[in-house]
């Protein structure tokens, strides 16, 4: 949000204590300095270029301090040999699909839903590589057991999985 409408000192201060602080928002007015808090905060929370400042600063904490944290918190995890192994294999999870190597932001499920003559080649390449890695996954061999000595190959039995 490169063109935020400029905030007076004390509003500033308010989104500040908001966000940052974690106050709620009567109490943000009031350290902010406020002398009726109370219909401040709510004038204020209904101010579209306060409210702009407040995602802006919110936008700006998830990106930084929050995200620094979830990172290490997900490491912390993945790397205890003392947690249950479901949460190290759902941090590990989280992180992959963070890095979209897995889930809805991953490249293939973003493939998925393009029409096939909008794909570049690479696209297309990655698309089928990952298709045929399912199709991998999921084959199953029928090769028959070994022929008997002297079994002809019309007598033996044919297995054929459903």
């Amino acid at each position: 949000m490169a063109n935020l409408p400029q905030l007076t000192t004390r509003q500033d201060a308010f989104v500040s204590y908001l966000v940052h602080d974690g106050m709620g928002r009567t109490q943000a007015a009031r350290q902010a300095g406020y002398s009726a808090p109370k219909q401040t905060a709510y004038n204020l929370t209904s101010s579209p270029k306060v409210i702009a400042k407040i995602r802006n600063e919110r936008n700006k904490l998830y990106q930084t301090e929050l995200a620094t944290t979830a990172v290490q918190t997900l490491k912390d995890v993945m790397g205890d040999p003392e947690a249950p192994a479901s949460a190290r294999v759902a941090a590990a999870r989280t992180s992959l699909e963070l890095a979209g190597d897995i889930g809805k932001h991953s490249q293939a499920n973003r493939n998925q839903d393009r029409n096939l003559a909008e794909m570049t080649p690479d696209e297309l390449a990655a698309f089928i590589g990952h298709w045929e890695g399912e199709r991998v996954k999921m084959a199953k061999d029928v090769t028959p057991p070994s022929r008997l000595e002297g079994e002809d190959v019309e007598d033996a039995e044919l297995v054929v999985p459903v």
